[in-house]
This record gives C-alpha cells, structure tokens and sequence, in this order.
C-alpha cells in the first residue's frame, strides 16, 4: 500500500508541473524568465483562489483538441453549491423529454493558459474578424461575448470556460467559449506613445456629419468622433471583410467603417448604447456609390468613454426605450402595419429581442427557436465564425431584426429574421453539452437558392421546410447530404435544387425582383431590404413520409364498398393527388422487391406503386418524382374472424409524370444499400465484359407458386443473335437476324423482373458474375407444361436492360375484344382479351384448387376461398363479359378500378349451363391494367337507354326514365371508418376494441319503380337516396345530425291503404317522420337511372303469381317477375334532359 505524499510534497510536484508546462509552451515567446513567469501564475491563481489548485493541471492547445473528445466545462475557483445552481439553470432551457445532448456540461479540472489573438493560424493568414487562443502547441478559435481590447497578445489565464468539439464528419478540433473574463498574468506595460488619445479633440456626430459631406476637405484629414454606439451591422464579406457602426447624438448618426484586417477585432468588444471615442478617421467613399463614411486606419483607436452626466432628450429617450422593448410588449403596441385592403403585403417591424436558444432548427438554412415561441431566421446576413456559439441554451441578443407575424404556416406566429443591418451576438453561453452545427454560409445550397431566385422570407421558410423533410426522407440510408445539395462551385445541381428548381422560377421572374443593395440595406433612410415588406405564403405542395400517406387518404372522403359476401366487407377509396391536403409530392426511392412489386421507398416506410404502361428498368435506385398520380386505398373487413381486415394502399402514375431527381448509376457518392437489386449495380460497372444476349419477348404468363409457396412465372421469347461481351456493340449489330426460340423461366429473387417485361419488346441479358458465353445455352430441367424446345433458368444475379427497337420485331399477336370473345366458337381454349371493367365483386370460390396456407405468397389479398369477379366491356358495341378469376395464392393485381381498361391473357372461355358465356383465370393467366379510369373514353358516353321490359341478360350499365311508384324501406346509419360497425354519438359501438373517431353517413332504399313496360325493384344508396326524396341539402344535414344520435333508423312503408294495430305503430319521432317523407306524392315523379341487374341473369324470365280484385270477384295469375336492379346514378328528368333521351332513343330505334 503506498503512502500518499504530505501536502507540501504535492504543492512541489504541483509548482513542478507548472514550470514545465511554461517551459514548454510559453517561454519561446518574448516573456519574462522561467522563475518570474511561474512566480505571475502563481500570483494570478492565488488572487482567485485561496489555496493552489492542485486538482487542476495545465493542458497544452494540441492535447485538449486531440484527446478531448466530448464536450466539457472547466470552472475554477467555484464550489459545489455554485456549480450545482449553475447546472440547475442550464437544465431549465433542455427538451422535454430531455435528449443526451440536453445533458449540463460535465466538469473537467483543467487550465488553460497563453494568448488571445485575432490573427488566424497558419503563414500568410488573413485577418477574419475571429478569436483565437494560442500557445507554444497550437491554436484553437475562441468565442467571447465580450473583448477587452488590451487583452489582445497578452499573455491570459482562463478561469472558466468550455470546450465544444467539432461535430461529425469533422474528426478533429473545436473550439472554446470564455465564461468570464481571461486574468492577466501581466498587467498592461506603460503606453510609449506621450500623447494620450483621450486627450485628443473629438467631433460630435453632427459636427462630424457636416465634416462627412463638405467637399472642400481633403479626404486624408484625421478626425475624431465621439458618440453614444446606436448600432453594429453583420460582418459582410464582399470584396473583404467589413462591418460598420454608427455613433449617434441627440440629432443624427454618422457611419463608420472598419475594413483595416486588425481592426476587425473591434467587432467583439462595441456594446450598444456605451459611448465611444474613435480616433484617426478618414473620409472613404464606398465602391459604386456615392455614399460618404468614415474609415477605421491602421492607427486608429477605440476608446470606452463614461456616460454622459446629461440625459437624453425626452423623445430621443422615448424612441430608444421602444427599440429595445421586449417582444411581448413590441407584440402590442407595434403591430405590423398592413397595407389597405385588397393588398395582402404588410410591412414588417424592426425591433431588438433578447432571448434563449432552445432549439436548432436547422442550422444550415439559418432557422432557430428562441424561448420555444419565436423562429429566427439567419439567413439574409453574414454570420461570423460559421455561427459559433449558437448552441440550444445560448442567451442571445438580436439588434435591428426584422419582426413578421404568419408568414408561413409551417412555423411559428412570430418570426424574427435579420438583414445585412442586423447584429446577431451571443451573450451567454450554453450550459448544455448541445453541439454547435455549422450555420449557412455561401457555398450552402440554401444561400444559393436564397441569392439566386431572390426569395422573399415566406418563400425561404418553404424551401428550408422542404429541404429539412427531403434530408429527413432520404439521408444518409438512401442518398448521402451532397448527393441531396449538389456541388454550388461546380454548379452541378443536387436532388433538392432539381426538385425545387421548377417552383421557385413560377414564383416569379428573378429578374423582375429587386436586387439586394448592400448601401440602401445598410444606410436606407427608410431602411430598405427584402425583409422590409411580406406576403403570407400557403405552400404549393409539401412532401410527406411514406409512413403517413395512408393515414392521410383513410379520412379523405367516404369509401366506395362493393357487394358484401356473408361477413366480407370490400371498400375502396381513390384519390388524385390534387384532392390531397396540401398537394403532397412523391419523393422516393425506385425499388423493386424479390416478389417482383414496385416501391417507392424513403426512410420511414415503402409505398407500394403501379406505373403505366411500364417503368423502365433504368429507374431501379434512382431517386423519382411523381407529382400527378391516383392514391388507392382498399380495405376488406371480416366481422366474422378476429383477424380484424385487410389494407392495401397503394399509388397509381404515369411514365411521363415521373421525373428522375437524381440517378443511381452515375453517381459514385450513393451508398451500396441503395437498391440491393439494382440492374447494374455499382460492383458490376468496374468489372471485366459480361457476357449478354438479347431476346424478345412474345408472350408473358402469370406470376405460380411452386410447391415451396415461391413464385415463379414463364417467358416465351426469342433469342436476337448470338450471345456477345457487353462492350461489344459491333456484333450484336452483326448477329441481331438470328431468330431462335426460348423459353425463360424466372423464379426467386428473378420473379422481379416480372413488372418490367412486356409483349413485343426486346431486352439485353446481362450474365454476372460469368465469363462464358456459351452460359446462355446451357441445359435446365424443363417441367412438363413446357412445350418449347430449349429453355432456361434466370439466375437472381443476371440483370436486365431494355433495348430500343426503330421497328418492330415481330407481328404481335392482336388481343380479342369482348364482343369477338363472346361470338368466338372454341370452349376451353386460351386467349387474350381486352376491354375496360365496369363492376367489380368477391363471390365464392368454385372449382379450383385448395392451396395450403405453406405455400401462400405474402403479396396476396384476398382472403382464402374467396374469388374476384369482374365484369369486362367494351366501349363501342357495349358488350360485357363476367370474368372469374381466383387471386387468393398470387399476388393482387394493382390498379382494378372500375373504368380501368385492362388486359387479361391466358384466360378460358367457358359456356354456363344456361348459355352464358364466361371467362376463368387460369395458373398461367397475366393480368395487366392498360390505362386509368380517368383517362378512358368510357367515362364520357352514356350507357345505352332500356325499357324494363326491354333488360337484356347481361350486367353491364343501362339507362332508363323511369317513376318511383311506391318506397318499401330506407335505412339511414352512421358507420364507423374502420371496422364499418354503427358509429354512434362521435364512437363506434365496438369501443374501446375499435378507436375510432370517424364515420360515414349511409343511406340506403327499395323502391319500386315502373317505365311504363314493367316494374323494377331498384336498391338505391347515398346520394341516390337524397334525389329520389327530393328534399332539401339543409333538411338532408340535419337527418344526419340527428341520425348520429341514434346510429341507426329504419324505416318501411306499407302503403296508403294498411292500417297498423297499436301495437305495430312505432314510437319514434324520427322513424314516423321519415315514413311520411317516404310516403309524399312528390317522390313519384320523372327520374333518369343508371343501373345494373342484380343476381344471377338466366335466358328465360321469373314469373311469380299475382291476386288482383276487380269488383267481388278475385283472380290469381302469373306476372312477369321484377327485376332486381341496383342503382349506380339518379338524376332529375328535367325538361331539356327528357328531350335529349327522347332524341336519343329515336336515333337508338332508328338504327
């Protein structure tokens, strides 16, 4: 066990330490001797500290940057109390809930002793108006609220300070933040200079005004001016690095310029409101102006002089203590003037505010927090030092700031935004371990865009927003940050400018926009900068998270639900991007995943997309943008099972709406995790040739499990000429007439090629990873369904590309259309059709297949045992044709939307027993959607117009003018968004299983209804409820309300004649109302419906027997059964509509 040493001997080793750290450091410098040196630093220590500090130790400029990591505060001479109440301070301006950066700075017991200086390090430095200490090792910029000139080259002690290393990617250095003010070792040696500067005779402000602008002068005159500080511009960096100030008097300031490099210091020691005496001034006139300041010489000189014993003028007195008012009072009593009416530009307000950082909100775009209530936007200035010190729970003092109230609903009420005549300064520095984020400067793209398209503070605050969310988005998993901004020296533009470039030159013509002035900015008397006047902005579009898309669309407007089977509930809402809050813009990532769907992809969650008529294979790992497109959200509810529903929602666009922000392939900054299946990935561009072959697609099939539940899907092709070396262009020219037949099978992780290949196109094979190019012939177990005689297997590690043709290759084989499949002779053969879907439904699976849940694909939809049923037609003849496909084992096909043309090959033809003609999917059937609902022609005709009598035997939509004789019942209900359970008095009834807050109103009816050739039994709902009744929007909105008290009314009528008994008369008030409703004359008048039949159509009509009364005699006889329709429009038969479908079904009997 060692013996610890007495005190004295510690005070020795200590005393020992010291002198060898001066030896080391310090005493190659022009100082005193080695014992006279350490006999001042004893002296300075003991002045502040009883006793010697002997847990503290000196530490060398180069060890505290390269072995002090992690931020850290050193405060001499204070006791634990102090330390404790000081932390304590520091941790009321953390986050709620606090980060590890919220945590006090932690306490290291070293010190530091050697020089300031404002002469940066390195030979040949300029001056750049920044702090520095230094000693024998090394130097390290300093930040200090406030400089005692004389300090400058002396030789300092720092009692407290804090060290705040350099963020990442920087791997070194940092810089220190003085608490309190640095101990002189030395005092201040005896001026050289007899004559005394304080002595010399001064100007007043007005006195040197005159003396500014009197001509006669000569410019190389010496002046003094003395004057109370009125205010400090930003540093600006033109040409050189300048700022100015400006003395005052009771009737006028006078401008100053300091531009000499070692006067440049003075900027960290002029407080506002002390008086000053400046010495040595020249008259200087500013390049391209005509305006007249003084200049700042070599041997000039700053003086702090007392206040004067007289005070101010009363008014003077009045506007200074307005100025510098706090914000809360500026708040009511300047409030921003607005311009007349019908002028939607304010004039903003200049005021100081002194308050503390609480958050960064984006340091490179300028933005910060104050007290949690207040942005402070940097931006339209300088700042010094790339903004050190501007750490969360800084104490900060804005001068001369710009105060703007709304001008962007994407940030706080209050903003405070600095001009070029503003000073932004740190008065007290952060007690947290926050680190210090490099503010903007000009090579930063936001400055860019700011100076280039000349934004206004509305329009900057929109651009940050979007450039915060785009890095939120994308970086650092997708893109890395210069990837994202580009490179501003070389002009090469990033993903951000090419995604903001578009918008920010509608705003308006730059070079209609005023130009910034830097002498009217300055010296403007009235101030005139960008800032001075502002128009509230409503962005033009927003960027989202993938994440939040579908919560976005689920409330959006109600949800179109197909006919239910038992339990199963199928709805759908689709919404265009325009429709959207705030016009979203899709920003993402291209992805194709293993089972062969398209992504677009961002960090926090992928969006499932449908591109049409086909993405290029080139877009995998490229960064899109999508600015017109259709979200679809499709929900199947089972109230039956506790499995609860299924969701889908995806996006659908078009080829010639994306634009390509930022190309994966050409780009040697993008991380390798962009796209783990990209087609050309960066490892394959720096190998050897591959070998690779083109071929052209004939025919596609459709996505099959295997046994094992992995899909796979067959390709019948033909090979373009022999196999070559990629580079070799020459022969595949040469060989390109060789025409042989192949079939490619691709399964795995190749089943993503799927989405890309098409019908009549050719593509290149590209065969990684080999070196052979006989690998193209090589033998594959061919299954047994494959007739060809050569076929292959698609490695997941082969690529494709797609090759363009200037012809075509091949005839292609032209689809039937939905007339020639029903005239079409052949039962049981395969074949291709087209048309466009006009209705959509699940039915009961029949005759196929049972597929175990092992071999399910995680792509699937539709629950198990449940089929789709499709009704396909076509827009000239009006021909329709049912269409049963069973898609419970293979993924769903996007995008089948009633209205969507689609392509369907590899279908059966089947004949009913009742002479039907139908189609059947089959395990080798492709289903691929052509064009949008909204992009098809079927949308603008008119289903043709039918008498009920007249209804023939298929489902497609018809038209008839028709008469509600008699209402059976109306149900009118509130359900829930969710689970589509009654939602009852702002809840739904299955609370608290189901938490949901919103609902849908629904309506629903049978009518009778008759033509004049028949009845009809009519099922309408929603808005069709509300025309057939005739009333009022206003009556209409209070059912609803008074419905969703209730959750639930029904209503039947049994005619005029039936006498209800007591006990069948009901009791409700709203009930009872809505059967007199149903019951008024005015429902029975001239209607135009747009229907379909509902049920199962058979060749020969239903008959049911009828009692009609005629006297006393009754007769029994068989009627003609009513149809069973279901309404999909009604409309008002108004005058000129009855003559339009009277014209209409002339011209129909005509023909």
């Amino acid at each position: 066990m060692e013996i610890e040493d007495p005190p004295g001997a510690q005070v020795s080793a200590w005393l020992k330490a010291t002198q060898q750290h001066v030896r080391d450091y310090l005493i190659n410098r022009e100082e005193p001797s080695l014992p006279e040196l350490s006999d001042a630093i004893v002296r300075c220590l003991r002045g502040l500290c009883p006793q010697l500090p002997l847990s503290y130790s000196f530490t060398p400029v180069s060890q505290l940057v390269s072995l002090q990591h992690s931020p850290c505060v050193s405060l001499l001479g204070w006791g634990t109390e102090r330390f404790q109440a000081w932390s304590a301070e520091g941790q009321k301006h953390a986050r709620d809930p606090p980060s590890a950066t919220d945590k006090v700075l932690p306490r290291a017991r070293l010190l530091l002793l050697g020089y300031v200086t404002d002469e940066p390090p390195g030979d040949g430095s300029q001056h750049d108006g920044s702090l520095y200490f230094q000693d024998g090792s090394g130097s390290i910029p300093c930040e200090m609220s406030h400089l005692d000139l004389s300090l400058i080259g002396a030789l300092v002690l720092l009692p407290c300070w804090s060290y705040i290393p350099s963020c990442p990617p920087v791997s070194s250095g940092g810089y220190i933040e003085v608490l309190e003010p640095p101990l002189r070792i030395f005092p201040p040696p005896p001026s050289e200079d007899k004559s005394d500067p304080a002595s010399l005779p001064a100007l007043t402000p007005t006195s040197a005004l005159l003396h500014l602008h009197d001509r006669s002068r000569s410019r190389k005159e010496r002046v003094s001016v003395s004057g109370k500080l009125a205010s400090v511009t930003s540093f600006l960096n033109v040409r050189q690095k300048v700022f100015f100030f400006f003395l005052e008097d009771s009737e006028t300031s006078v401008p100053v310029i300091v531009q000499t490099p070692s006067k440049l210091s003075w900027y960290h020691a002029l407080c506002v409101g002390k008086t000053y005496k400046v010495t040595s001034l020249t008259v200087f006139t500013l390049r391209g102006s005509q305006q007249r300041v003084f200049a700042v010489g070599g041997s000039s000189c700053l003086l702090c002089l007392p206040p004067p014993l007289l005070p101010l003028p009363v008014a003077y007195a009045k506007e200074e203590a307005e100025d510098r008012a706090p914000l809360s009072d500026v708040k009511n009593d300047h409030r921003p003037q607005q311009r007349p009416k019908g002028d939607k530009e304010k004039v903003s307000k200049i005021l100081s505010y002194k308050g503390v950082l609480t958050r960064v909100l984006d340091a490179r775009a300028g933005l910060y927090e104050l007290d949690r209530k207040v942005t402070l936007c940097t931006a339209y200035l300088q700042l010094l030092s790339r903004g050190r010190g501007l750490r969360e729970g800084a104490t900060v003092e804005v001068s001369d700031a710009h105060f703007q109230q709304s001008p962007s609903p994407l940030f706080p009420t209050i903003v405070l935004s600095c001009c070029l005549r503003s000073r932004l300064r740190v008065v007290e520095f952060s007690r947290l371990c926050s680190p210090c984020l490099p503010a903007s400067v000009a090579g930063y793209l936001h400055v860019h865009l700011l100076l280039q398209y000349r934004l206004a503070l509305p329009e900057y605050l929109w651009v940050s927003d979007i450039m915060e969310k785009l890095r939120q988005k994308l970086c650092p998993r997708y893109v890395t940050q210069r990837c994202l901004s580009g490179s501003v020296s070389s002009g090469t533009p990033g993903i951000a400018e090419n995604l903001l470039s578009q918008t920010l030159s509608s705003f308006s013509n730059p070079k209609q926009r005023s130009e910034r002035h830097l002498h009217e900015e300055v010296f403007g008397d009235p101030h005139n900068c960008p800032l001075q006047t502002y128009s509230p902005m409503t962005p033009p579009w927003c960027i989202i998270p993938f994440a939040k898309l579908p919560s976005l669309v689920s409330n959006s407007r109600p949800s179109q639900t197909d006919d239910p089977i038992q339990d199963l509930h199928w709805s759908s809402s689709s919404l265009c991007s325009q429709d959207l809050l705030d016009r979203p813009v899709l920003v993402g990532v291209f992805h194709v995943s293993s089972s062969g769907s398209l992504k677009l992809k961002d960090q926090t969650d992928s969006l499932t997309c449908m591109v049409l008529p086909r993405a290029p294979i080139a877009w995998i790992g490229c960064v899109l943008e999508v600015r017109r497109y259709r979200v679809v959200s499709e929900r199947i509810q089972n109230k039956g099972k506790s499995e609860g529903q299924r969701k889908k929602t995806y996006v659908l666009f078009l080829a010639c709406d994306v634009r390509i922000l930022h190309p994966y392939h050409s780009c040697p900054f993008c991380p390798q995790s962009t796209s783990s299946l990209s087609p050309s990935s960066k490892k394959s561009r720096v190998d050897g040739p591959r070998p690779c072959r083109l071929f052209l697609v004939e025919a596609l099939e459709g996505q099959l499990p295997d046994h094992d539940g992995r899909l796979r899907f067959q390709a019948r092709a033909v090979w373009l000429g022999a196999p070559r070396l990629l580079d070799d262009a020459e022969g595949e020219k040469r060989e390109q007439d060789q025409h042989t037949k192949i079939a490619l099978i691709f399964s795995r992780s190749s089943v993503r090629w799927h989405h890309f290949l098409l019908p009549n196109r050719a593509y290149r094979l590209i065969a990684n990873g080999a070196t052979d190019l006989g690998i193209f012939n090589g033998p594959s177990k061919q299954p047994p369904k494959i007739q060809q005689s050569l076929c292959l297997s698609v490695p997941g590690e082969w690529t494709l590309q797609d090759v363009e043709t200037s012809k075509p290759l091949l005839t292609p084989e032209e689809p039937l259309s939905v007339e020639e499949a029903l005239k079409l002779n052949s039962t049981g053969s395969l074949l291709s059709v087209n048309g466009v879907m006009t209705q959509r439904s699940m039915c009961d699976m029949q005759n196929t297949r049972l597929i175990s849940s092992r071999t399910r694909v995680p792509e699937t939809f539709l629950p198990p045992g449940v089929s789709l049923k499709v009704t396909l037609g076509d827009c000239v003849s009006q021909a329709c044709v049912s269409v049963y496909m069973d898609l419970s084992w293979v993924p769903y096909p996007l995008g089948l939307l009633p209205g969507a043309t689609l392509s369907l090959q590899g279908m059966e033809r089947k004949v009913s027993r009742t002479g039907n003609v139908y189609l059947r999917s089959t395990p080798v059937t492709c289903v691929r959607v052509l064009s949008l609902p909204a992009e098809h022609s079927l949308q603008a005709l008119p289903p043709p117009l039918v008498l009920f009598a007249q209804l023939p035997g298929l489902p497609a939509p018809r038209r008839t003018v028709c008469s509600v004789s008699h209402v059976l019942s109306m149900t009118l209900y509130w359900e829930c968004s969710l689970c589509r359970d009654i939602f009852t008095k702002g809840a739904c009834s299955r609370s608290p299983t189901c938490s949901s807050q919103s609902g849908a109103f629904r309506a629903r009816a049978s009518v009778k209804a008759e033509d004049g050739s028949g009845e009809a039994l009519l099922h309408l709902q929603d808005e069709a409820v509300l025309v057939m009744l005739g009333v009022s929007d206003r009556l209409w909105e209070a059912l609803k309300t008074r419905v969703l008290s209730t959750g639930k009314v029904i209503a039947k009528n049994r005619g005029r004649n039936c006498d209800l008994t007591s006990e069948e008369k009901s009791e409700d008030v709203l009930q009872c109302y809505l059967t007199s409703v149903m019951s008024r004359p005015a429902v029975s008048r001239p209607l135009i419906a747009t229907f379909t039949q509902r049920g199962c159509v058979s060749g020969s009509l239903r008959t049911e027997m009828m009692r009609f009364t005629r006297g006393e005699r009754d007769y029994i006889t068989q009627v003609p059964a009513a149809r069973n329709l279901h309404c999909l429009h009604l409309q008002e038969a108004d005058p000129r509509s009855l003559c339009h479908v009277i014209r209409e079904r002339s011209q129909s009997d005509a023909t």
